[in-house]
Protein backbone atom coordinates (compact mmCIF):
# COMPACT_ATOMS: atom_id res chain seq x y z
CA UNK A 1 0.00 0.00 0.00
CA UNK A 2 1.31 3.63 -1.20
CA UNK A 3 1.64 6.26 1.16
CA UNK A 4 -0.25 9.73 0.24
CA UNK A 5 0.35 12.93 2.19
CA UNK A 6 -2.25 15.35 1.42
CA UNK A 7 -0.80 19.10 2.59
CA UNK A 8 -2.95 22.54 3.21
CA UNK A 9 -5.39 24.63 4.64
CA UNK A 10 -8.39 22.71 5.02
CA UNK A 11 -7.47 18.56 4.16
CA UNK A 12 -10.86 17.30 5.32
CA UNK A 13 -12.28 16.67 1.76
CA UNK A 14 -9.53 15.57 -0.14
CA UNK A 15 -8.95 12.85 3.18
CA UNK A 16 -12.80 11.87 2.61
CA UNK A 17 -11.91 10.66 -0.66
CA UNK A 18 -8.43 9.33 -0.14
CA UNK A 19 -10.09 7.01 2.84
CA UNK A 20 -12.29 5.27 -0.08
CA UNK A 21 -8.52 4.29 -2.23
CA UNK A 22 -6.17 2.06 -1.66
CA UNK A 23 -3.79 4.40 -0.09
CA UNK A 24 -2.16 5.12 3.60
CA UNK A 25 -3.33 8.41 3.88
CA UNK A 26 -1.35 11.52 6.37
CA UNK A 27 -2.95 14.70 6.63
CA UNK A 28 -0.93 18.25 7.80
CA UNK A 29 -2.89 21.05 7.76
CA UNK A 30 -4.23 24.57 8.91
CA UNK A 31 -7.99 23.29 10.42
CA UNK A 32 -9.04 20.67 11.95
CA UNK A 33 -12.85 20.77 12.45
CA UNK A 34 -15.19 18.49 14.49
CA UNK A 35 -16.42 16.60 11.56
CA UNK A 36 -12.42 15.99 10.23
CA UNK A 37 -12.40 11.82 9.96
CA UNK A 38 -9.15 11.12 10.76
CA UNK A 39 -6.66 9.48 8.25
CA UNK A 40 -3.94 6.82 9.42
CA UNK A 41 -2.31 9.80 10.95
CA UNK A 42 -2.23 13.44 10.61
CA UNK A 43 -1.27 16.86 12.32
CA UNK A 44 -2.44 20.36 12.19
CA UNK A 45 -1.66 23.85 13.09
CA UNK A 46 -4.78 24.82 15.69
CA UNK A 47 -5.96 23.13 18.13
CA UNK A 48 -9.48 24.00 18.49
CA UNK A 49 -10.05 21.53 21.47
CA UNK A 50 -7.21 23.39 24.08
CA UNK A 51 -8.15 26.69 22.71
CA UNK A 52 -10.93 29.48 23.77
CA UNK A 53 -10.50 31.34 20.11
CA UNK A 54 -9.33 30.19 17.19
CA UNK A 55 -7.90 34.28 16.32
CA UNK A 56 -7.24 35.64 12.67
CA UNK A 57 -5.75 32.76 10.07
CA UNK A 58 -4.25 35.86 7.81
CA UNK A 59 -2.41 36.31 11.15
CA UNK A 60 -1.35 32.93 11.88
CA UNK A 61 -0.76 31.02 8.83
CA UNK A 62 2.33 30.52 7.04
CA UNK A 63 2.92 27.31 4.83
CA UNK A 64 6.33 26.64 6.34
CA UNK A 65 4.04 25.94 9.67
CA UNK A 66 2.94 22.81 7.29
CA UNK A 67 6.29 22.03 6.36
CA UNK A 68 7.60 21.85 9.80
CA UNK A 69 4.74 19.55 10.94
CA UNK A 70 5.19 17.17 7.83
CA UNK A 71 8.86 16.38 9.09
CA UNK A 72 7.54 13.72 10.78
CA UNK A 73 6.24 11.98 7.90
CA UNK A 74 8.87 13.22 4.92
CA UNK A 75 12.09 13.09 7.08
CA UNK A 76 11.32 10.49 9.67
CA UNK A 77 9.95 7.91 7.40
CA UNK A 78 12.25 8.30 5.10
CA UNK A 79 14.47 7.67 7.63
CA UNK A 80 12.94 4.18 8.81
CA UNK A 81 12.92 3.61 4.57
CA UNK A 82 16.45 3.73 4.12
CA UNK A 83 16.88 1.78 7.16
CA UNK A 84 14.47 -1.08 6.73
CA UNK A 85 16.14 -1.14 3.12
CA UNK A 86 19.07 -2.13 4.63
CA UNK A 87 17.82 -5.08 6.51
CA UNK A 88 14.91 -6.52 3.95
CA UNK A 89 16.15 -7.46 0.80
CA UNK A 90 12.69 -7.84 -0.56
CA UNK A 91 11.61 -4.16 0.39
CA UNK A 92 8.48 -5.50 2.21
CA UNK A 93 6.37 -3.17 4.55
CA UNK A 94 9.12 -0.44 4.25
CA UNK A 95 7.28 3.10 5.08
CA UNK A 96 8.11 6.03 3.15
CA UNK A 97 5.57 9.09 1.74
CA UNK A 98 5.08 8.09 -2.21
CA UNK A 99 2.63 10.50 -3.33
CA UNK A 100 2.39 14.63 -2.02
CA UNK A 101 -1.06 15.93 -3.10
CA UNK A 102 -0.87 19.83 -2.46
CA UNK A 103 -4.51 21.96 -1.93
CA UNK A 104 -4.85 25.87 -1.08
CA UNK A 105 -2.64 27.23 1.08
CA UNK A 106 1.07 25.20 -0.24
CA UNK A 107 2.79 25.32 -3.36
CA UNK A 108 5.50 23.54 -4.68
CA UNK A 109 7.84 26.77 -4.57
CA UNK A 110 7.78 26.32 -0.50
CA UNK A 111 9.34 23.05 -0.74
CA UNK A 112 12.83 24.89 -0.47
CA UNK A 113 16.31 23.73 0.99
CA UNK A 114 15.73 20.23 2.60
CA UNK A 115 12.37 19.82 1.79
CA UNK A 116 13.47 20.47 -2.23
CA UNK A 117 14.39 16.89 -2.42
CA UNK A 118 10.33 15.69 -1.82
CA UNK A 119 9.35 18.15 -5.26
CA UNK A 120 9.59 15.13 -7.07
CA UNK A 121 6.48 13.30 -4.87
CA UNK A 122 4.22 15.90 -5.56
CA UNK A 123 0.91 15.00 -8.00
CA UNK A 124 0.31 18.62 -9.06
CA UNK A 125 2.04 21.14 -10.73
CA UNK A 126 5.48 22.07 -9.83
CA UNK A 127 6.26 25.34 -11.15
CA UNK A 128 3.24 27.70 -11.18
CA UNK A 129 4.79 31.07 -10.65
CA UNK A 130 3.34 32.47 -14.17
CA UNK A 131 0.49 31.62 -12.66
CA UNK A 132 1.03 33.02 -8.83
CA UNK A 133 2.17 35.88 -10.07
CA UNK A 134 -1.10 37.75 -11.14
CA UNK A 135 0.99 40.73 -13.30
CA UNK A 136 2.98 37.95 -15.05
CA UNK A 137 -0.01 35.78 -15.51
CA UNK A 138 -1.53 39.42 -17.26
CA UNK A 139 1.69 39.56 -19.28
CA UNK A 140 1.46 35.96 -20.61
CA UNK A 141 -1.87 35.95 -21.41
CA UNK A 142 -2.80 39.75 -22.95
CA UNK A 143 -1.98 39.26 -26.23
CA UNK A 144 -3.73 36.08 -26.83
CA UNK A 145 -7.10 35.85 -24.44
CA UNK A 146 -9.64 38.87 -23.23
CA UNK A 147 -7.85 39.88 -19.96
CA UNK A 148 -8.24 42.71 -17.59
CA UNK A 149 -6.48 45.77 -17.81
CA UNK A 150 -3.63 45.41 -15.40
CA UNK A 151 -0.68 47.58 -13.79
CA UNK A 152 2.18 47.01 -11.42
CA UNK A 153 2.56 49.87 -9.48
CA UNK A 154 5.65 51.75 -7.53
CA UNK A 155 4.01 53.80 -5.77
CA UNK A 156 0.56 56.17 -4.76
CA UNK A 157 2.15 58.74 -7.19
CA UNK A 158 1.54 56.12 -10.32
CA UNK A 159 -1.32 54.96 -9.04
CA UNK A 160 -2.99 58.52 -9.09
CA UNK A 161 -1.46 58.64 -12.57
CA UNK A 162 -3.31 55.59 -14.02
CA UNK A 163 -6.48 56.21 -12.30
CA UNK A 164 -6.35 59.68 -13.74
CA UNK A 165 -5.80 58.55 -17.64
CA UNK A 166 -9.08 55.75 -16.99
CA UNK A 167 -10.95 58.45 -15.09
CA UNK A 168 -13.64 56.78 -16.68
CA UNK A 169 -12.87 53.23 -15.44
CA UNK A 170 -13.05 51.81 -11.88
CA UNK A 171 -10.33 49.40 -10.82
CA UNK A 172 -9.29 47.23 -7.76
CA UNK A 173 -6.52 47.23 -5.73
CA UNK A 174 -5.49 43.27 -5.67
CA UNK A 175 -2.77 41.15 -4.18
CA UNK A 176 -0.26 39.98 -6.19
CA UNK A 177 -0.34 36.70 -4.83
CA UNK A 178 -3.24 34.83 -2.70
CA UNK A 179 -6.55 33.99 -3.84
CA UNK A 180 -10.27 33.76 -2.16
CA UNK A 181 -10.69 37.74 -3.05
CA UNK A 182 -8.94 38.83 -0.31
CA UNK A 183 -7.55 41.91 0.32
CA UNK A 184 -9.40 44.00 -2.62
CA UNK A 185 -10.18 47.38 -2.63
CA UNK A 186 -12.33 49.04 -5.42
CA UNK A 187 -10.87 52.26 -6.39
CA UNK A 188 -11.43 55.44 -8.85
CA UNK A 189 -9.68 58.21 -9.30
CA UNK A 190 -12.30 60.41 -7.56
CA UNK A 191 -12.38 57.62 -4.46
CA UNK A 192 -8.68 58.01 -4.61
CA UNK A 193 -8.84 61.46 -3.81
CA UNK A 194 -11.59 61.16 -1.04
CA UNK A 195 -9.54 59.24 0.89
CA UNK A 196 -8.31 60.56 4.41
CA UNK A 197 -5.17 60.55 5.88
CA UNK A 198 -6.90 58.78 8.84
CA UNK A 199 -9.06 56.02 7.27
CA UNK A 200 -6.84 55.50 4.39
CA UNK A 201 -6.28 50.99 3.58
CA UNK A 202 -3.43 52.44 1.60
CA UNK A 203 -1.24 53.64 4.12
CA UNK A 204 -1.22 49.92 5.30
CA UNK A 205 -0.08 48.27 2.12
CA UNK A 206 3.18 47.60 0.06
CA UNK A 207 3.00 48.44 -3.63
CA UNK A 208 5.25 45.81 -4.46
CA UNK A 209 2.87 43.25 -3.14
CA UNK A 210 -0.27 44.82 -4.83
CA UNK A 211 -1.59 44.85 -8.47
CA UNK A 212 -4.07 47.40 -10.00
CA UNK A 213 -6.66 46.08 -12.56
CA UNK A 214 -9.57 47.13 -14.65
CA UNK A 215 -12.75 46.12 -12.62
CA UNK A 216 -15.49 44.26 -14.36
CA UNK A 217 -19.08 44.29 -13.87
CA UNK A 218 -20.33 41.16 -14.24
CA UNK A 219 -20.99 37.70 -13.19
CA UNK A 220 -17.95 35.33 -12.11
CA UNK A 221 -18.06 31.99 -13.15
CA UNK A 222 -15.68 29.14 -13.33
CA UNK A 223 -14.45 26.47 -15.00
CA UNK A 224 -12.58 22.39 -13.23
CA UNK A 225 -10.29 21.10 -16.16
CA UNK A 226 -8.29 17.93 -15.66
CA UNK A 227 -5.23 17.70 -17.56
CA UNK A 228 -2.27 15.45 -18.34
CA UNK A 229 0.94 16.35 -19.98
CA UNK A 230 -0.79 15.16 -23.48
CA UNK A 231 -4.30 16.25 -23.19
CA UNK A 232 -6.93 17.76 -21.09
CA UNK A 233 -10.31 17.99 -20.62
CA UNK A 234 -13.28 20.48 -19.16
CA UNK A 235 -15.00 18.66 -16.43
CA UNK A 236 -18.18 21.35 -15.55
CA UNK A 237 -18.36 25.09 -15.11
CA UNK A 238 -19.84 26.43 -12.32
CA UNK A 239 -21.55 29.87 -11.24
CA UNK A 240 -18.69 31.47 -8.45
CA UNK A 241 -20.18 33.94 -5.83
CA UNK A 242 -18.44 36.59 -3.59
CA UNK A 243 -19.54 38.32 -0.63
CA UNK A 244 -19.78 41.11 -2.98
CA UNK A 245 -22.96 39.00 -4.35
CA UNK A 246 -24.56 38.32 -1.37
CA UNK A 247 -24.51 42.12 -0.85
CA UNK A 248 -21.33 42.38 1.62
CA UNK A 249 -18.94 44.87 0.90
CA UNK A 250 -15.71 42.49 -0.49
CA UNK A 251 -15.18 40.16 -2.89
CA UNK A 252 -14.28 37.18 -0.40
CA UNK A 253 -14.66 33.76 -1.68
CA UNK A 254 -18.27 32.50 -0.91
CA UNK A 255 -19.17 29.29 -2.47
CA UNK A 256 -20.29 27.88 -6.08
CA UNK A 257 -23.17 26.50 -7.66
CA UNK A 258 -22.65 24.01 -9.94
CA UNK A 259 -23.47 22.95 -13.19
CA UNK A 260 -23.35 26.28 -14.95
CA UNK A 261 -27.00 26.85 -16.47
CA UNK A 262 -29.34 29.90 -16.35
CA UNK A 263 -30.92 28.89 -13.37
CA UNK A 264 -27.41 28.68 -11.33
CA UNK A 265 -26.34 31.80 -13.47
CA UNK A 266 -29.02 34.15 -12.26
CA UNK A 267 -28.47 32.92 -8.22
CA UNK A 268 -27.51 35.97 -6.63
CA UNK A 269 -27.62 37.77 -9.81
CA UNK A 270 -30.51 40.61 -9.44
CA UNK A 271 -29.09 42.94 -11.50
CA UNK A 272 -28.26 40.97 -14.28
CA UNK A 273 -31.91 38.97 -14.28
CA UNK A 274 -33.96 39.29 -17.69
CA UNK A 275 -30.16 40.59 -19.70
CA UNK A 276 -30.23 37.02 -21.00
CA UNK A 277 -27.16 34.32 -21.81
CA UNK A 278 -27.10 31.74 -24.12
CA UNK A 279 -26.20 28.58 -21.77
CA UNK A 280 -24.72 26.66 -24.27
CA UNK A 281 -22.95 28.89 -25.70
CA UNK A 282 -20.89 30.21 -22.54
CA UNK A 283 -20.61 26.78 -21.58
CA UNK A 284 -18.51 25.85 -25.17
CA UNK A 285 -16.43 29.24 -24.96
CA UNK A 286 -15.79 28.55 -21.42
CA UNK A 287 -14.43 24.53 -22.21
CA UNK A 288 -12.46 26.31 -25.13
CA UNK A 289 -10.81 28.52 -23.59
CA UNK A 290 -10.14 26.91 -20.18
CA UNK A 291 -8.65 24.17 -22.10
CA UNK A 292 -7.00 25.88 -23.95
CA UNK A 293 -5.26 28.00 -21.35
CA UNK A 294 -4.46 24.42 -19.07
CA UNK A 295 -2.45 23.43 -22.92
CA UNK A 296 -0.87 27.14 -22.74
CA UNK A 297 0.27 26.54 -19.44
CA UNK A 298 0.91 22.78 -19.52
CA UNK A 299 -0.53 21.88 -16.36
CA UNK A 300 -1.61 18.48 -14.92
CA UNK A 301 -4.29 17.29 -12.73
CA UNK A 302 -7.37 19.27 -11.66
CA UNK A 303 -7.44 23.37 -12.43
CA UNK A 304 -9.86 26.38 -12.21
CA UNK A 305 -9.89 29.11 -14.60
CA UNK A 306 -11.98 31.80 -13.27
CA UNK A 307 -13.76 34.32 -15.54
CA UNK A 308 -16.54 37.07 -15.24
CA UNK A 309 -18.91 37.46 -17.74
CA UNK A 310 -19.44 41.03 -18.02
CA UNK A 311 -22.85 43.59 -19.14
CA UNK A 312 -21.87 42.92 -23.19
CA UNK A 313 -21.89 38.96 -22.62
CA UNK A 314 -17.67 39.12 -23.08
CA UNK A 315 -15.77 36.54 -21.23
CA UNK A 316 -12.80 38.04 -19.08
CA UNK A 317 -10.06 35.75 -17.99
CA UNK A 318 -9.10 36.60 -14.38
CA UNK A 319 -6.77 33.98 -12.73
CA UNK A 320 -5.80 30.05 -12.90
CA UNK A 321 -6.31 28.05 -9.83
CA UNK A 322 -3.07 25.41 -10.80
CA UNK A 323 -4.72 22.92 -7.80
CA UNK A 324 -7.97 21.49 -6.19
CA UNK A 325 -10.30 23.67 -5.92
CA UNK A 326 -13.61 24.96 -3.85
CA UNK A 327 -16.02 23.48 -6.35
CA UNK A 328 -14.15 19.99 -4.73
CA UNK A 329 -16.95 18.44 -3.19
CA UNK A 330 -19.63 19.79 -5.59
CA UNK A 331 -17.39 18.03 -8.11
CA UNK A 332 -17.97 14.67 -7.07
CA UNK A 333 -21.63 15.31 -5.56
CA UNK A 334 -22.24 15.85 -9.33
CA UNK A 335 -20.04 13.78 -11.25
CA UNK A 336 -20.20 10.52 -8.84
CA UNK A 337 -16.45 11.07 -9.74
CA UNK A 338 -13.57 10.41 -6.95
CA UNK A 339 -11.51 13.56 -7.83
CA UNK A 340 -8.62 12.99 -5.98
CA UNK A 341 -7.89 10.13 -7.82
CA UNK A 342 -8.37 11.52 -11.15
CA UNK A 343 -6.66 13.73 -10.17
CA UNK A 344 -3.95 11.89 -8.97
CA UNK A 345 -3.73 9.52 -11.72
CA UNK A 346 -3.60 12.85 -14.18
CA UNK A 347 -0.70 13.94 -12.79
CA UNK A 348 0.68 10.21 -13.86
CA UNK A 349 -0.49 10.91 -17.13
CA UNK A 350 -3.20 8.89 -16.91
CA UNK A 351 -6.94 10.56 -18.35
CA UNK A 352 -9.59 8.91 -17.20
CA UNK A 353 -13.08 8.69 -18.34
CA UNK A 354 -15.31 11.64 -17.45
CA UNK A 355 -18.63 10.44 -16.43
CA UNK A 356 -21.70 12.40 -17.57
CA UNK A 357 -23.40 15.18 -15.10
CA UNK A 358 -25.86 13.00 -13.10
CA UNK A 359 -28.79 15.55 -13.14
CA UNK A 360 -28.12 17.56 -9.85
CA UNK A 361 -27.32 20.51 -8.95
CA UNK A 362 -24.60 21.18 -6.29
CA UNK A 363 -24.45 24.32 -3.87
CA UNK A 364 -21.52 25.21 -1.36
CA UNK A 365 -21.80 28.76 0.49
CA UNK A 366 -19.31 29.72 3.70
CA UNK A 367 -20.45 31.68 6.26
CA UNK A 368 -18.58 34.14 7.48
CA UNK A 369 -18.61 35.79 11.63
CA UNK A 370 -19.38 39.30 11.28
CA UNK A 371 -18.57 39.45 15.03
CA UNK A 372 -16.95 37.03 17.66
CA UNK A 373 -19.29 34.15 17.93
CA UNK A 374 -19.22 31.62 20.53
CA UNK A 375 -19.70 28.08 18.78
CA UNK A 376 -22.60 25.88 20.02
CA UNK A 377 -23.84 21.91 18.37
CA UNK A 378 -23.50 22.91 14.81
CA UNK A 379 -23.78 19.11 14.12
CA UNK A 380 -26.48 19.71 11.77
CA UNK A 381 -27.28 18.42 8.42
CA UNK A 382 -25.56 20.04 5.55
CA UNK A 383 -23.20 21.77 7.71
CA UNK A 384 -19.45 21.13 7.10
CA UNK A 385 -16.21 22.44 8.57
CA UNK A 386 -17.55 22.46 12.25
CA UNK A 387 -15.85 24.35 14.71
CA UNK A 388 -15.73 22.35 18.51
CA UNK A 389 -18.38 23.26 20.72
CA UNK A 390 -17.88 26.26 23.02
CA UNK A 391 -14.68 27.89 21.01
CA UNK A 392 -14.55 31.32 19.49
CA UNK A 393 -14.34 32.33 16.09
CA UNK A 394 -13.45 36.06 15.33
CA UNK A 395 -15.01 38.72 12.96
CA UNK A 396 -14.33 37.88 9.19
CA UNK A 397 -13.28 34.61 9.81
CA UNK A 398 -15.30 31.47 8.05
CA UNK A 399 -17.51 29.54 10.75
CA UNK A 400 -18.68 26.68 8.48
CA UNK A 401 -19.32 25.46 5.00
CA UNK A 402 -23.02 24.72 4.01
CA UNK A 403 -23.07 22.13 0.89
CA UNK A 404 -26.46 20.37 -0.76
CA UNK A 405 -26.78 18.74 -3.82
CA UNK A 406 -30.47 18.17 -5.23
CA UNK A 407 -32.27 17.53 -8.99
CA UNK A 408 -34.35 20.84 -8.05
CA UNK A 409 -31.87 24.14 -7.38
CA UNK A 410 -34.47 25.90 -5.70
CA UNK A 411 -35.17 23.14 -2.91
CA UNK A 412 -30.94 22.55 -2.56
CA UNK A 413 -30.98 26.58 -2.20
CA UNK A 414 -34.14 26.06 0.35
CA UNK A 415 -31.79 23.96 2.45
CA UNK A 416 -28.67 26.19 2.35
CA UNK A 417 -30.96 28.90 3.59
CA UNK A 418 -32.63 26.54 6.67
CA UNK A 419 -29.07 25.53 7.71
CA UNK A 420 -27.58 28.69 7.97
CA UNK A 421 -31.07 29.33 9.87
CA UNK A 422 -29.90 26.47 12.32
CA UNK A 423 -26.19 27.62 12.24
CA UNK A 424 -27.14 31.61 13.36
CA UNK A 425 -29.43 30.10 16.37
CA UNK A 426 -26.35 27.86 17.58
CA UNK A 427 -24.02 30.67 17.67
CA UNK A 428 -23.65 33.24 20.15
Amino acid sequence: MENLLIMGINTRPMVNSALKLDYRTYSVSYFKTYDFVSPYNERHVLDQESVDSCGFFERNYSPQKLLDLSREYLFDLSKEHNSKKQDNENNEDIDEIDKIVLITGIHADDFKGEFSRFKTKIRGNINTKDLDDKFRFYQKTKNKFDVPLTFKLSDVDELRDILKQYNNNQFILKPLKGNGGLGIFLIDYDSLNELNNSNNPLENISFDDYILQEYIEGTSISSSVLGTNDDCVNLFNSRLVTENDLGNDNFAYSGNIVPLDVNSFNCFNESFKGLGIDSKQLNKEMKEISEDLIRQFRLIGSNGVDFILDRENNLKVIEINPRLQGTYELCEEIMDLNLLDAHIKACEGELVEVPKLNGRYGIKKIIYSSKQVKIGNLSLSNVYDVPYEGVKIEANQPIVTLIDSNKDLKTAIGNINTAEELVYKNIY
